[in-house]
């Protein structure tokens, strides 16, 4: 973890550096920065998608319930990154926009739990 802070870092004072005077180079040196990172994190990223997958084995029926949540959870994590980006970038704009379409996509990602809760009021009621 402190190789990844040390890129972030570096990084980030490099595109700082670069901001005055190559704003586009600033840009992808920032860019870059979130892709080395993106894949210092995949090892840790599977080790966590393999507990949570034998965490959910273990749990009967409960597939319905927790992978919409753990879904919606990895649309905010990358809608944040993203929308990070394009700020820094100055295109407050496309960050908003972009921030619009990771929410209509975690309500879609989390349409299936809606009904199971529905379904369960319905049959409460009834």
């Amino acid at each position: 973890m402190v190789t990844l802070i040390g890129a972030a870092l570096a990084a980030a004072v490099l595109a700082l550096v670069l901001k005055k005077d190559s704003p586009a180079l600033a840009l992808m040196v920032a860019v870059a920065g979130v892709l080395v990172l993106m894949t210092g994190l995949i090892e840790p990223a599977g080790q966590l998608i393999h507990a949570a997958k034998s965490l959910l084995s273990e749990l009967d029926g409960s597939e319905t319930i927790y992978v919409p949540i753990i879904k919606a959870v990895g649309i905010a994590a990358a809608v944040r990154i993203a929308g990070a980006v394009c700020q820094d970038a100055g295109q407050a704009a496309l960050a908003a926009q972009l921030e619009l379409a990771g929410t209509a996509a975690a309500i879609v990602v989390c349409l299936p739990l809606l009904t199971e809760v529905l379904e369960l009021v319905n049959r409460m009621i009834v």
